[in-house]
């Protein structure tokens, strides 16, 4: 699968972007902007919920989006798990 490069993503033709969902769209456009996302940070920010699901399908319209497994403690001192997403740009 060819991995679209930054130039192609940023000048994406008017009706490949309407291919995209409107949770796609907000997604590819915050990750431009600010290059990562977690779960928390998507359901405030952008109002998705499932974050994995719309990362899956972006993926799968060939994006290059990488995961990042954390662990942090909540605010009860136990340990959490999350997944950090970033895209990568290839120049």
């Amino acid at each position: 699968m060819r991995i679209p490069r930054e130039k192609e993503i940023a000048e994406t033709p008017v009706s490949a972007y309407k291919q995209l969902t409107k949770q796609e769209k907000r997604l590819l456009d915050y990750l431009k902007k600010h290059r990562s996302i977690n779960p928390i940070m998507s359901w405030q920010a952008l109002g998705i919920y499932r974050l994995s699901d719309v990362v899956f399908k972006l993926r799968n319209r060939g994006f290059d989006i990488d995961t990042e497994r954390k662990t942090v403690l909540n605010k009860w001192k136990e340990k959490t798990n999350f997944a950090e997403y970033k895209l990568q740009m290839v120049s």
